[in-house]
C-alpha cells in the first residue's frame, strides 16, 4: 500500500519535509561513490535552511509541550502501558532540551568556505564540474570513509531536529485510526464539522493513482488522478477503494 500524507498546518508540513530530507541524506551519505555523496551535500543545504528557521523552532517547542502535557494526563491510567509512557516522556524531555539549547544549527555549514563554494555553483548547470571546482573534484578522490565522516560532521548539529520530527510524527500518526473508504467515480468528500486535525493519511493499492487533496476545518476533499509519467495527471472516473486516517494528537 502507498501512503500519501496531507498536513493541515505549516509545522507538520515542515516536519514531513525534514523526515524526507534526513532519510535521503542518510541513504546517499552511506554510499561509497562520490556521485551519490554529491546528492547528500545538496540535501545538507536544504536541511540547514529549514532547521535555521526561528519560527519553526518556536512552533515545534510549543507543540512538544502540548504533546507532553497530553501524555502526562495519562499517568496512572490502567489502560495505558505506564513503562512505555514514561519512556516516551523521558525521550520527549531530552529532545525538548536539545532543541531549546541549540542556537543556529547551520553555523558549521554557513561558515565553511569549501561548502559555500559548492553551494554557490549548484544552481548553475554543470557548475560543480572539475573545470569550475577543482578543489571539490579532488575531494571526490579521497577515501569514502573520510568523505562520509566530513559530511556527518556537518549534519551532527542538526540531528536533534531529526529525533524531534521522528517522535512528533510517530505520536501524530499513531493518534489516527484507519478506515476503509470508497471514492465514487474517483471523488470523495467528508464534512469535518469544525473538528481540528493535523494530518490526513490516504492509503491506496494502485500505484498509477495519486490523490489530489484539499482540506479546511469544515471539509476535506480528495480527487483521484491517474498518471502515466508522460502526460499531466488526469481525473480518474472509476470507483476507488482507499484507506483514510485523520490524525490529531
Amino acid at each position: 500500500m502507498i501512503i500519501y500524507e496531507y498536513p493541515f498546518n505549516e509545522l507538520v508540513r515542515s516536519l514531513l519535509r525534514l523526515e524526507y530530507l534526513f532519510d535521503r541524506f542518510e541513504y546517499f551519505v552511506e554510499k561509497d561513490d562520490a556521485r551519490d555523496q554529491h546528492q547528500a551535500i545538496s540535501i545538507l543545504f536544504d536541511l540547514g535552511e529549514i532547521t535555521a528557521r526561528a519560527d519553526l523552532k518556536s512552533s515545534l517547542m510549543k507543540e512538544l509541550d502540548r504533546q507532553k502535557n497530553s501524555l502526562l494526563s495519562l499517568k496512572n491510567s490502567s489502560n495505558i502501558d505506564q513503562d512505555a509512557l514514561l519512556n516516551t516522556l523521558e525521550e520527549m524531555n531530552i529532545i525538548w532540551s536539545k532543541i531549546n539549547q541549540t542556537g543556529k544549527t547551520n553555523v558549521q555549514i554557513l561558515e565553511n568556505e569549501w561548502l559555500n563554494l559548492i553551494r554557490s555553483r549548484l544552481s548553475i548547470p554543470g557548475g560543480t564540474s572539475p573545470v569550475d571546482l577543482p578543489a571539490y573534484y579532488a575531494w571526490q578522490f579521497t577515501d569514502a570513509n573520510i568523505r562520509r565522516a566530513n559530511l556527518k560532521k556537518f549534519v551532527e548539529p542538526l540531528m536533534s531536529w531529526k529525533y524531534a520530527s521522528q517522535l512528533f510524527l510517530k505520536l501524530l500518526r499513531g493518534s489516527g485510526k484507519s478506515a476503509e473508504m470508497l471514492a465514487p467515480k474517483g471523488s470523495f468528500q467528508q464534512m469535518l464539522s469544525g473538528k481540528t486535525y493535523q494530518l490526513m493519511r490516504v492509503g491506496i493499492h494502485q500505484p498509477h493513482l495519486i490523490p489530489e487533496i484539499s482540506a479546511n476545518k469544515y471539509m476535506l476533499w480528495t480527487r483521484f488522478m491517474t498518471c502515466d509519467g508522460e502526460a499531466k495527471p488526469r481525473a480518474f472516473a472509476e470507483d476507488v477503494p482507499f484507506e483514510l486516517s485523520l490524525c490529531n494528537f
